[in-house]
């Protein structure tokens, strides 16, 4: 089984960076682990391309993460707080991820973690 980890942190060895790692690492299964930061994608425009097929019709790095999310059989995403609620990074991820349900819900029965940090990373007073 290959895990899928994602961090929406730009941070770099950030602390949701590393809990995401802690987890892969502690399910002893062969994982794979991505940072948003690194990547190109853009928010859903809800166009409804992909109702059809399941495929967005963006034309950026979604088709990359796509794929990685395709070929796990679980997912870790980690996201931290900016200004009391989640980052965008994250949140674009989990809406180009509607492209992935409409007629094949290819993402059903994968198993899912989803983790926000509890403080902001990489900023000091």
């Amino acid at each position: 089984m290959k895990v899928l980890g994602i961090s929406g942190s730009p941070v770099k060895s950030s602390n949701t960076d590393r809990l995401v790692r802690t987890i892969l690492e502690a399910t002893g299964l062969d994982y794979e682990f991505i940072k948003l930061s690194g990547y190109d994608i853009h928010p859903c425009r809800a166009c409804l391309g992909c109702a059809g097929d399941n495929i967005c019709k963006q034309k950026d790095d979604w088709h990359i993460i796509e794929n990685k999310i395709k070929e796990s059989r679980a997912i870790v995403i980690g996201g931290y707080p900016t200004y009391g609620t989640l980052d965008s990074r994250t949140k674009m991820l989990t809406e180009r991820m509607y492209s992935m349900h409409h007629q094949k819900m290819l993402n059903k029965g994968k198993i899912g973690v989803a983790w926000q940090s509890g403080s902001e990373e990489g900023y000091q007073a």
